[in-house]
């Protein structure tokens, strides 16, 4: 005969399976600080790239201002304005970076708790028939 419950709880398992075990499953090998800090030594690498190529697009529209920035005398001024919009830029980007992957560590962690729980459901269900069978 069909036990209902058990069916239920490996339907809530192969959900799980199915469409966050990937996701959570980092998060279930790496403490929190260290799975964050694995984000945000990716968030930095990325953060610079973007940064660069924003850089980039906003030198291409203004062109001629920037050739006029750098044949003038401050040189020094715009270099060091770029250098603090990119530490700005970079330590808002990693802040908010820190922010994401704490909440999803935790939403994350919630949810391999309760994958965990149907586990031992069934497990104790399998246990409980096969004393019955004996």
């Amino acid at each position: 005969m069909i036990n209902e419950e058990r069916v239920k709880e490996l339907c809530h398992m192969a959900v799980f399976d199915e469409h966050s075990a990937g996701q959570c499953r980092q998060m279930g090998e790496y403490y929190m600080w260290d799975y964050v800090g694995k984000e945000l030594v990716k968030s930095f690498f990325t953060g610079t790239i973007a940064y660069l190529l924003l850089f980039l697009l906003w030198g291409m529209y203004n062109s001629r201002m920037l050739i006029d920035m750098l044949n003038g005398p401050d040189l020094k001024a715009l270099v060091g304005w770029v250098l603090l919009l990119y530490v700005v830029f970079l330590v808002v980007y990693l802040v908010l970076t820190a922010i994401i992957y704490c909440v999803r560590y935790v939403y994350g962690r919630k949810k391999l708790r309760r994958y965990a729980e149907h586990l031992k459901k069934v497990r104790k269900m399998y246990n409980r028939e096969d004393r019955m069978n004996r």
